[in-house]
């Protein structure tokens, strides 16, 4: 044993001690860790907003530290100009986080959904893992996330099958909105630390998909479980938390990461754009169910409004997807584990909604190309869309509506920049699109 001179300890400044008694084992880690100190004013310079301006947007969000020494995040969304998105976050540093495993967060926001956002020293500056904060207006909430609920993103959009995160290479911290609500927003934020698994009861702990769990609701079921990875980050990308959190009852049946795997390659990615979110939706709500129920010989209705079948001739089966698990006791509701991803059947389009298909589609191609200093690219998708609805969409355009999109088309041919060519074709796809809204 090391002897201890305790003169020499008795002069020894407070901090220095905590040291000697840490190098001896007599003092344990902290397991709070503050990551961000809102009443040192030098934290302003920390900050940076990054808002979809960069993309040709105009939603317009700032910081400003409070009187209370709070940080405020706030501003206007717009979804003009393709945009929808503001945020904000520390600029790059390594803040030392090995060991931890989950985050504390209070904050006070305006009933709306934002995403806590961590940046890694390994990816890019587009990308972030990010979880969902659910806030409620006017009311303090203290938010605790473990780091393997965090998402990984790029440019917005769920990456399937991305490196789990790394609490040691976490460098930068932020708040995004983007829930494609146009008008203000306001989020306050007291407090963000990092902490151990013992320092908090409130973090969710693992269980096994077959537990059940009545304290807990659908949304902390299916992460708890650990096998419903690529589900949750589908309903976080549709925006459909907050509803299945609800009072309910409902009933879901959820596909494992394994059943999302069975789907043809790509088709999981094609659905996290944000472009295809309303099929996403289709998709999801296809999976629930008003009510709590156990499984029984019937159809039942979705919440997308077309219905499945549950048969119960040996084992149980809800359209053509097994039932894994039944029976999982939430407390708004109950889980089936399915083996299969539900389709909704495919629903036929009208002429109309088939050609406004077709524009939403160039629209959502060619802006991102625009934005992006390729306008000519722009330009031949708009150009191809707007010979498309003139050749294979006739039955949805009245004569002015042909009209406008022939008269674009020549008026490009002599416009040498490919801007003014853009833009030219894009104000015809918009009054057409416009046009086929109308009765």
């Amino acid at each position: 044993m090391i002897p201890i001179n305790k003169d020499l300890i008795s002069k020894l400044p407070l901090y220095t001690l905590f040291c000697v008694f840490w190098s001896f084992g007599m003092a344990s880690e902290p397991i709070r860790k503050p990551l961000i100190d809102f009443s040192d004013e030098s934290v302003i310079d920390q900050l940076i907003s990054v808002n979809d301006n960069v993309m040709g947007g105009i939603s317009e969000g700032q910081f400003r530290i409070t009187d209370d020494k709070t940080l405020e995040f706030s501003g206007s969304l717009s979804l003009e100009n393709n945009g929808g998105f503001a945020s904000i976050r520390t600029r790059a540093t390594d803040l030392n986080l090995d060991g931890y495993d989950n985050i504390g967060i209070r904050l006070k926001g305006d009933g709306r959904t934002y995403y806590f956002n961590l940046m890694t020293s390994s990816r890019s500056a587009a990308s972030s893992y990010r979880a969902p904060l659910n806030t409620q207006k006017d009311t303090w909430q203290d938010i605790h996330i473990h780091l393997n609920d965090f998402v990984y993103t790029s440019f917005g959009r769920i990456i399937v099958g991305a490196a789990p995160l790394k609490a040691k290479d976490i460098q930068s911290l932020g708040f995004t909105l983007s829930d494609k609500k146009s008008g203000p927003f306001q989020l306050e934020i007291s407090e963000i630390i990092a902490q151990k698994q013992t320092d908090t009861n409130k973090t969710s702990v693992v269980r096994k998909s077959n537990e059940s769990d009545e304290n807990m609701d659908i949304v902390d079921t299916a992460i708890s479980a650990g096998t419903f990875k690529t589900l949750v980050a589908a309903v976080q990308a549709a925006g459909l938390v907050n509803s299945l959190k609800g009072k309910g009852p409902l009933t879901v049946f959820a596909p494992s990461d394994e059943a999302f795997s069975k789907l043809p390659e790509g088709t999981v990615e094609n659905l996290l754009k944000s472009e295809n979110r309303d099929k996403l939706i289709a998709v999801l709500s296809y999976h629930v169910v008003p009510g709590k129920i156990l499984l029984s010989d019937q159809s039942w209705e979705t919440l997308q409004g077309q219905s499945i079948k549950i048969k119960t001739p040996g084992s149980f089966q809800v359209n053509e997807a097994k039932v894994l698990k039944s029976d999982i006791l939430t407390s708004n509701g109950v889980i089936h584990v399915i083996d299969n991803v539900l389709l909704p059947p495919v629903k036929k389009l009208s002429p109309r909604q088939a050609a406004k298909e077709v524009i939403q589609l160039a629209i959502n191609r060619g802006v991102p190309l625009f934005n992006a200093g390729q306008p000519s690219a722009c330009a031949a998708i708009y150009e191809v869309a707007a010979h498309s609805l003139l050749k294979s969409h006739t039955d949805a355009l009245d004569e002015q509506d042909r009209s406008v999109l022939r008269d674009a088309l020549s008026k490009v041919q002599d416009k040498d920049d490919p801007r003014e060519q853009a833009w030219t074709l894009r104000r015809a796809l918009d009054v057409v699109n416009q046009s086929l809204d109308e009765d």
